[in-house]
């Protein structure tokens, strides 16, 4: 009687995480934080959409006081021309450094397009019970304002709030500017981390019933030296978290698609977690076109034109299988390129209703059960009167059991699987796949 009550719970899982994500498709012109972009800029017939960036500190200057009229302006805007905002808050005020209890570090920036380059600058843990407390907060006032405004549709945030720009180092005497490694310092786990998103992650979707999330797909540089596991497994822990809860509202977003982009991308990279969920992904330009090709072209596309190089990067988009993409404003607003933006928000529309249409209907025709889930010692892979076969991966991407013709079902031993996620790849006879997850945990 267990395993029929696990294995039907499974059923309804499998259903749930192949649904149809809701997120609003198109070109979104992307301007600078807390700048206003005119209203004539909305009404530009080649976007969908306008990417509202704000600082958290411009909105909350002092903590629970908050200041609505740049984020208003702007979504009234979009109302007025009848177009999409997707919010997208940015760093960290500097008042959080002074609250009791929130834990600091200092590191020198290396980051060379920074200001601060160069510099010894702090920063919060964001792990940390009180941070997540104030990121809680954040979020809950960005709800009671805006979660029921159809107007907005995504917020971004979360994965750029937690996970993004851990540094290598740290110091540990600002004077003599002494090092030591971040994760030897702060205990940093990558499992750990994860377990403190996923409450965010829920909080988030309970407060926006109806908005998808951006959430980053970031990696950690010193993964390897912390935990021998590729820089991508604390993002795809998380993605794996939201993609399984919420697949209508938890998207995938990285901030550096250009035309240089590698596909395939490496198992240990962000980019194969997006490249592995291409129903929910969207991008920001790594760079504006009007730098200066070179600076979108360090791979030598060619011609070197502006047209050329943009174009690229949203073919390399559409490659991944995006939806959504945000192209610099000083791009948008170049007449030579309005055919080039004009397309490209076609083709994401287009990407955007090419993944909404029958998937759900197909795995509830072919009903895949994986049982028990967790698994202890086996787990029973099945799709009823059909041939099928299976690959096994783990969250990096490294193929552990490979299986083919197997006929309506199959016992599999994971006894000496290592602790964790595992992704299952299930392909049918008529070439249809289907993907599930399984935690395989000992002692459950």
């Amino acid at each position: 009687m267990k395993r029929i009550i696990i294995a039907i719970s499974f059923i309804l899982f499998i259903v749930k995480l192949d649904a149809q994500f809701i997120g609003h498709s198109g070109v979104y012109y992307l301007g600078s934080a807390d700048v206003a972009i005119a209203a004539s800029k909305y009404t530009n017939p080649c976007i969908s959409g306008v990417v509202c960036r704000f600082k958290w500190e411009a909105l909350e200057n002092t903590p629970n006081v908050y200041d609505w009229s740049f984020i208003d302006g702007e979504i009234l805007k979009a109302k007025n021309a009848k177009k999409k905002i997707s919010l997208q808050p940015l760093g960290v005020p500097s008042w959080m450094k002074t609250i009791p209890n929130v834990e600091t570090y200092y590191y020198i920036d290396k980051n060379t397009f920074h200001s601060t380059y160069g510099q010894i600058v702090s920063d919060v843990i964001p792990w940390g019970n009180v941070y997540l407390d104030r990121l809680k907060l954040f979020i809950q006032q960005l709800a009671n304002k805006y979660a029921n405004d159809t107007t907005v549709s995504y917020v971004n945030a979360i994965g750029g709030n937690i996970s993004r720009g851990l540094p290598d180092s740290v110091l540990t005497d600002t004077i003599l500017k002494t090092k030591t490694a971040f994760w030897k310092k702060y205990n940093y786990s990558a499992e750990t981390v994860a377990s403190k998103m996923y409450p965010i992650i829920d909080f988030y979707m309970s407060k926006f019933p109806k908005t998808p999330l951006w959430c980053s797909v970031d990696y950690v540089l010193f993964e390897m030296k912390a935990s021998g596991h590729a820089p991508n497994y604390l993002a795809t822990l998380y993605t794996n978290y939201g993609i399984t809860n919420y697949p209508d509202r938890f998207g995938l977003f990285r901030e550096d698609i250009a035309g240089c982009t590698l596909i395939p991308p490496q198992t240990g990279n962000q980019w194969f977690i997006m490249k592995n969920n291409p129903t929910r992904t969207g991008a920001q330009m790594l760079w504006s076109v009007q730098d200066g090709p070179d600076r979108m072209n360090k791979c030598g596309i060619t011609p070197n034109t502006k047209q050329q190089v943009l174009d690229s990067a949203v073919n390399k988009g559409l490659d991944f299988g995006m939806r959504y993409l945000e192209i610099y404003g000083a791009d948008i607003d170049d007449i030579s390129l309005s055919d080039n933006i004009r397309l490209a928000n076609l083709k994401l529309i287009a990407k955007g209703k090419e993944h909404g249409s029958t998937r759900v209907e197909t795995i509830q025709k072919k009903i895949v059960n994986v049982f028990p889930n967790p698994a202890n010692n086996f787990f029973t892979v099945q799709m009823p009167n059909t041939k099928f076969g299976i690959v096994i991966s783990d969250i990096s991407g490294r193929t552990v059991l490979k299986l083919k013709n197997i006929d309506d079902k199959v016992d599999i031993s994971c006894l000496n699987f290592p602790n964790g996620f595992y992704i299952i790849s299930i392909e049918a006879k008529d070439k249809t796949t289907y993907h599930s997850a399984i935690l395989k945990k000992a002692n459950f």
